[in-house]
């Protein structure tokens, strides 16, 4: 008889001891899901968090470059107008193309007449819009550009299919962008034009394959 109850204390002692051992583990479980559950919150709200950056900073950009494309129009309005005179204006078109920007140019103008005309840059007027707006463009970048890129700006050639009856104000627009911005322009070029516009000029001439340089201004 005590055999009996000494084997059943026994069985009951260890029987004890397991519903411990599991109450411990369970309560080290709940304790375990209680944390990963808070982690849980904390990491939906840092990605709810990032989400409105994102977004904040899509619209930032979506400013910043809408900013940027009204500056390019106007600068590339101004220099249109500028040399060929009229109503003409650069227009810039952006849209989001595979998750990326792209923009296409336009030239509108009613030439003289009474409708609007939007064509692209190759198809107004000939090259010498291309010409004034290629000019232009890299112009409006190099002054807007940030960090500000220091230095002269260097052209060959600019303005190289604007015709004889444009190309003094293709010299007046390069002088007046050099006075206002600060800016000094080095070029090579044919026109005369141009070449009477710079303060210094050399004449590079060759002769039995020998080139020589000389001041002439």
């Amino acid at each position: 008889m005590n055999q009996l109850l000494a084997s059943l204390k026994s069985s009951l002692d260890r029987v004890k001891a397991l519903y411990h051992r599991q109450r411990g583990e369970q309560s080290a479980l709940l304790q375990e899901i209680d944390a990963r559950e808070k982690r849980l919150e904390e990491v939906r709200e840092e990605a709810e968090c990032l989400e409105k950056v994102r977004l904040l900073l899509m619209e930032a950009a979506r400013h910043a470059r809408e900013q940027g494309r009204q500056q390019v129009e106007y600068l590339v309005t101004q220099a249109l107008q500028f040399v060929f005179g009229g109503d003409m204006e650069f227009k810039v078109v952006v849209e989001d193309k595979r998750d990326r920007p792209e923009a296409e140019f336009y030239v509108c103008s009613t030439y003289g007449g009474d409708f609007r005309v939007e064509t692209t840059p190759q198809d107004a007027r000939g090259g010498g819009v291309v010409d004034v707006i290629s000019l232009a463009l890299r112009l409006a970048l190099l002054h807007a550009f940030r960090p500000p890129v220091g230095g002269p700006v260097i052209l060959d050639e600019p303005g190289k299919h604007v015709s004889e009856e444009f190309s003094p104000q293709v010299a007046q627009f390069l002088k007046s962008y050099s006075q206002s911005l600060g800016r000094q322009i080095i070029m090579v070029s044919h026109n005369q034009h141009l070449a009477d516009s710079a303060d210094i000029a050399y004449l590079v001439e060759m002769h039995q394959g020998i080139s020589s340089v000389r001041r002439i201004r």
